[in-house]
């Protein structure tokens, strides 16, 4: 970390190509596949005095205009023409100390999300993210 933007990814099963955790016992992986974090919640942080950009949370999507508190597990997005499941929240570990060493407390009620691949493909910045229903 930090994650620096990029203008397209492959979404593959087990992430996007070229983005690898290095502890992977706990993080990534199938059911973890994306790490979802948006603009709005890195605005809330700032308002509790934590400067944070975009990426330094290690977060492979960072949203824009989807209300991430809203979601829970089960829900699904369509980004561009790939297909994510929200499997989990994200906890947040031990790495985010070297930001700030209030971040982890803050964050509890902010998590952000981790997501399956439903289906694969090319994201590019930009793209749109909507929920969908499962049948979609």
């Amino acid at each position: 970390m930090p994650k620096y933007p990029v203008p397209e990814a492959q979404l593959t099963f087990d992430g996007l190509a070229g983005d690898w955790q290095l502890d992977r016992k706990h993080h990534g992986g199938p059911g973890r596949a994306v790490c979802l974090y948006s603009l709005e919640l890195y605005q809330v942080l700032r308002e509790l005095g934590v400067e944070l950009t975009a990426g330094q949370l290690g977060e492979n999507l960072t949203t824009r205009g989807l209300d991430l508190m809203q979601l829970k597990p089960g829900d699904r997005l369509r980004v561009g023409g790939c297909i994510m499941e929200i499997t989990e929240a994200r906890i947040p570990c031990a790495s985010l100390d070297r930001w700030d060493p209030k971040l982890k407390q803050v964050m509890v009620d902010r998590p952000g999300w981790l997501a399956r691949v439903i289906s694969e493909g090319m994201l590019h910045t930009g793209d749109t993210i909507r929920i969908i229903s499962e049948d979609e």
